[in-house]
């Protein structure tokens, strides 16, 4: 059994957005054939050694659907870096079909089919920066007066992609916090964090038993060496700061740190009893 860290922190750039009257609140506002486009960087590190960085553009069209606003999101290019190579995949990021979400006040953010393993993370990352200020989690209701507080429920998350994760499911408690406010911008943190109490249906009973201080929230079966797996579990927490405009309720920057401290079963047979390592 192999004990994992692990620490990712993305930043998310506008790198074009309109200009439109001003508003009180962060409010989403669209207009139907804006254009513009998001950077996305991706820094990553494993037992605190640096892995690696992925920029990836993706190209954002207001569109009106069924008579509601919605983003088509097309990528347009990835370019990856480690140690020793860089390698752009722009084909390969070409290759997701357009898909759409909104941050209307009646629109969803929901993820796309998923299928080119490349480009997942990629269309997860970005999906989870629109959903931390989507109306669901209800940052919009954040003022002056009230600067945080709790979402009701739990999050629960499915992320395989059903070719290198098999299997993915965390469960998340949310929290909403105004840090700044001015004429020009709002900036809030959401935080994504383990619950008080265990939350998961648990593949594993291992999976039920507390490893750190708080309860395990977090479970993923990847593909292994031939007909194995690798199972990891443990506790996923991650922040998400937005820096959003007040004349359009746009992203204008985020940064995201997301955190993982893991256990792993290494090339695990099918159901997960007999291991390696």
């Amino acid at each position: 059994m192999r004990k994992l860290y692990n620490k990712t922190t993305w930043f998310l750039i506008f790198l074009f957005f309109p200009v439109l009257g001003y508003s009180q609140f962060p409010v989403r506002k669209y207009i139907a054939g804006e254009t513009y486009k998001y950077k996305l960087t991706t820094d990553t590190w494993q037992n605190d050694k640096y892995t690696g960085e992925a920029v990836s553009i993706s190209e954002h069209r207001v569109i009106n659907d069924g008579g509601a606003f919605a983003e088509e999101i097309k990528w347009l290019n990835k370019t990856a870096k480690d140690a020793s190579d860089t390698i752009r995949v722009i084909s390969i990021a070409r290759m997701v079909p357009a898909y759409r979400i909104s941050l209307a006040p009646e629109g969803k953010v929901l993820l796309p089919k998923l299928f080119i393993p490349e480009m997942v993370g990629e269309i997860t990352d970005l999906n989870t920066f629109f959903v931390a200020i989507s109306p669901a989690l209800n940052a919009q209701k954040l003022t002056a007066e009230n600067r945080d507080f709790k979402n009701a429920g739990l999050q629960q998350g499915h992320f395989a992609d059903s070719i290198s994760i098999l299997y993915g499911t965390d469960c998340i408690q949310v929290s909403q916090h105004l840090l700044s406010s001015n004429k020009k911008y709002t900036t809030i943190r959401t935080n994504f964090t383990p619950p008080d109490s265990f939350c998961l249906s648990p593949l594993l009973d291992t999976v039920t038993k507390k490893l750190y201080d708080l309860p395990n929230n977090f479970q993923m079966i990847r593909k292994g060496n031939g007909d194995k797996v690798n199972f990891f579990w443990g506790i996923e927490s991650f922040t998400i700061t937005s820096k959003l405009d007040n004349k359009t309720g746009a992203i204008q920057e985020a940064s995201m740190e997301n955190i993982l401290t893991l256990q792993m079963r290494y090339n695990a047979s099918s159901d997960l009893k007999t291991y390696a390592v």
